[in-house]
This record gives structure tokens, C-alpha cells and sequence, in this order.
């Protein structure tokens, strides 16, 4: 069965849309929380995203291998969505009590906003084995579409309230958060039961299938996503610990026009990974010419997003937040210009080898990283403030963008 390209066109088309409202709702909700809420605020806001971000490394690696598994063996299905829906609700379980303890322990004062948000990330996790379901049938725009609605219902309640409502508190916010995952789960779990049939069943889960859904098919792609996901996330997590919630929601302005930038540079990098994975055996000369042409169209373009960031940075952001809630950092454009331009063609050289032999390599590369960044904001925080982590990339990148095309091209020759 292939996927009809009406529904590919659906799929896209959500998952584009899905994007756009989780930008559009970063950068309403920014300016809107300063004003009425406070920095630290800003900082809680971001911490607790990245703090799903890091619990999620836990399982988020486990779906692609059940997808694959519900795909390869139908006459398993029943089983092995039992165990996924088993699996998934008791780490939601896990992930609730998680937040809720860091929230009652180090952050009392935002103690509802941390309940309401363990909340959502119980749902989220109960709703993850239908979307698996829902992509082995071939159904992936079905999934794309609900992710949109979910992403489209928080931004509508979540900005709408500051207009019907005096908001004076994070979690008014984060019900918002909740109200809309539940909807989304109401929706999903009354379709499945009314369109598609469900049954449960453990009879055949063994240790064989254990093996296979975990360590066989899993954990090279286990660490890969620890990597990325710390990557990203451990700088807001680690300065909020060390320098408080004020200095969160200052990196977080500094940073959240170069990091959208990135993400959408790597989303041009992605299908490539696919297309080089399975091609690369038969026509390896063709994949070579398209992968080197591919760069640099990327090298140009990573070239002229830097640059615009550099000279328009400051006065994007001073339209967007108001010259009053801008950070005074030395160097705050130039350097994070540089390492977009960086970051977009790391993902350019990570994509021939995420399907391929050297992912290994990539995640020491991205663990190499990880720990510039660490020791920058533990040990340099005084010389470069907010800006850190970001300057410990940088120098990070110095030293792991050489292997990251070298390993590329091993798969390329």
C-alpha cells in the first residue's frame, strides 16, 4: 500500500502549518508575558518545556521502532500497541511526578503552573501509541492533522485569554496548555473507537520482541536523540539552576530568533537523510552529486541568514519585545550569527549518515558539544553573561566541523 499523494499533500501542508503556529505562539506570547507577567516568568515558561524536551529522551526514541515493528509484523499489532499504550502512560505517570517534585521543591511559587503542565505531559504521552497506530496504517497526515489542531487550540486560548482576562499568572497560561491536549485527546481517542478498532492484547509479548523493540532497532537512535535533545535544551535548564529564572528568560529573548532560524534550516536538511539512505548503495554516483550540490546551495544560504541576523537582529527584536526589554550583551548578534550559519550545515552533513553507518560518530560529535556548552556556563558565565552557552558552541564547532563533513563523506566514497 502506498501513501496517496493527496495525503502526503495533507501531511505537509499540516505539519508546515503546525510549525507556523508553534512559532506564531512563541512570539506573541514572549512580549505578552513580559508585559504582564515579569522575566522570571519568561524563564519558568522555557524551563519547563525544555525540561519535557529532556524527560522525553527517555522514550521518544522507543515509537520510530514500535512504528516500524507495527508496520513490519501486523499479525503483532494488538500486542505490541498494548505494550506501547502500557509503556507510555506509566513514563507519562513518571513524567507528572517528575515536574510536580521540581516544582514543589525548587520553584513553590509557580507550584500550580508545574501541576497543570505535569498534566499535559501525562496526556501527551497517553496520546503518542494512537499517533504510532495511526502512521503503520499509512495514516500520517490524520496524526500531522491533530498535532496541528492541538498546537492551533494553545495558541488561540493561550493569547486570547490576555485579551478576555487580566492575566497575572503563569498558569492561567499553562490551563490553556492542558484544556488544549485534552481536547486533542477526546478527539483521538473517540475517533479510534468509532473508526478504528482496537484490541488488547500481552499474550505474545516476549523477550525476543523486548529485544528487538529496544535494543535491536532502538538504542543507536536512543543516544542520537539524547544528544540533539540535550543540545538544544540543557542551557536554559542549567542557567535557570545556577543563575536564576531572570537569566533564563534573558537567554531565552537572546536566543529565540536564531534558534527558530535553525530549526527551520534544518527542516530543509531532513529529507535528505531518507533519500541518501536508500539510494546510496545503487546510485552512489548520483547521491554524491546531489549531496554536494546540496551544500552549497545550504553554504550559501546558512551564509545569508547569518548575515541578516547579524545586521538585523537588533532591530527585529527591538519590533518585536520593545527596546526596553532587550538585553545589553556584547557581541549578542554576531555571535549567534555565526553559529546558525554552523549549525544549519552540521545538520547538512548529519543527514548522510542518520540512516547510514556514522551516526555513532555524529552523536560523540553532538556530546563534544554538549559538554563546551556546560563548561561555558558554568565557568564563563561571569565574562559572556546569557551569551555562554552559545559562545561554548561556537567554539564547540571550531573543532567538531571538520569530522562532521569527514564523516559525511565516508558514506558518500
Amino acid at each position: 500500500m502506498l501513501i496517496k499523494l493527496t495525503d502526503h499533500k495533507k501531511y505537509v501542508i499540516f505539519s508546515y502549518l503546525t510549525i507556523g503556529a508553534n512559532i506564531l505562539t512563541g512570539f506573541i506570547l514572549f512580549p505578552l508575558i513580559l508585559k504582564n507577567i515579569g522575566l522570571a516568568a519568561l524563564g519558568v515558561f522555557g524551563l519547563l518545556f525544555s525540561t519535557k524536551s529532556i524527560i522525553e529522551i527517555g522514550i521518544g526514541w522507543l515509537s520510530g521502532s514500535i512504528t516500524k515493528n507495527l508496520i513490519k509484523y501486523k499479525y503483532l499489532k494488538a500486542d505490541i500497541s498494548t505494550l506501547s499504550f502500557i509503556v507510555n502512560i506509566l513514563y507519562g505517570l513518571i513524567s507528572f511526578i517528575i515536574i510536580f517534585l521540581y516544582g514543589y521543591f525548587l520553584k513553590e511559587e509557580y507550584l500550580l503552573t508545574f501541576i497543570y503542565f505535569g498534566l499535559f505531559s501525562l496526556i501527551s504521552f497517553s496520546i503518542v501509541p494512537f499517533y504510532e497506530i495511526l502512521i503503520s496504517e499509512l495514516k500520517q497526515y490524520q496524526t500531522a492533522f491533530f498535532r496541528f489542531l492541538q498546537q492551533f487550540l494553545f495558541m488561540i486560548l493561550s493569547i486570547g485569554i490576555f485579551f478576555m482576562m487580566e492575566v497575572k499568572s503563569l498558569s492561567d497560561i499553562f490551563l490553556m496548555l492542558l484544556i488544549s491536549v485534552g481536547v486533542v485527546f477526546i478527539f483521538v481517542s473517540t475517533y479510534f473507537f468509532r473508526v478504528i478498532y482496537i484490541r488488547f492484547s500481552i499474550k505474545n509479548i516476549s523477550k525476543k520482541m523486548l529485544n528487538k523493540l529496544v535494543l535491536n532497532d532502538g538504542i543507536k537512535y536512543f543516544f542520537n536523540g539524547m544528544s540533539t535533545i540535550l543540545l538544544l535544551q540543557i542551557d536554559v535548564i542549567l542557567i535557570d539552576y545556577l543563575y536564576g529564572t531572570e537569566s533564563a528568560g534573558i537567554y531565552l529573548i537572546l536566543w529565540k530568533i536564531p534558534n527558530t532560524i535553525i530549526m527551520l534550516g534544518w527542516r530543509l536538511s531532513d529529507p535528505l537523510q531518507a533519500i541518501i539512505a536508500k539510494n546510496i548503495q545503487t546510485k552512489k554516483e548520483e547521491m554524491k552529486v546531489r549531496f554536494f550540490s546540496f551544500e552549497k546551495k545550504m553554504l550559501v544560504l546558512s551564509f545569508f541568514l547569518a548575515l541578516g541576523y547579524g545586521l538585523l537582529g537588533k532591530w527585529v527584536l527591538e519590533i518585536w519585545l520593545g527596546n526596553e526589554n532587550i538585553p545589553n550583551l556584547e557581541y549578542m548578534y554576531i555571535i549567534p550569527a555565526i553559529v546558525i550559519a554552523f549549525s544549519i550545515m552540521q545538520r547538512v552533513y548529519l543527514s548522510a549518515n542518520y540512516y547510514t553507518q556514522g551516526l555513532e560518530t555524529i552523536t560523540k560529535l553532538q556530546f563534544i558539544e554538549i559538554f563546551f556548552k556546560v563548561i561555558f556556563i558554568v565557568f564563563t558565565f561571569q565574562y559572556f553573561k546569557e551569551l555562554a552557552p552559545i559562545v561554548g558552541w561556537l567554539f564547540a564547532f571550531l573543532f567538531t566541523m571538520y569530522f562532521y563533513k569527514k564523516n559525511s563523506l565516508k558514506v558518500l566514497n
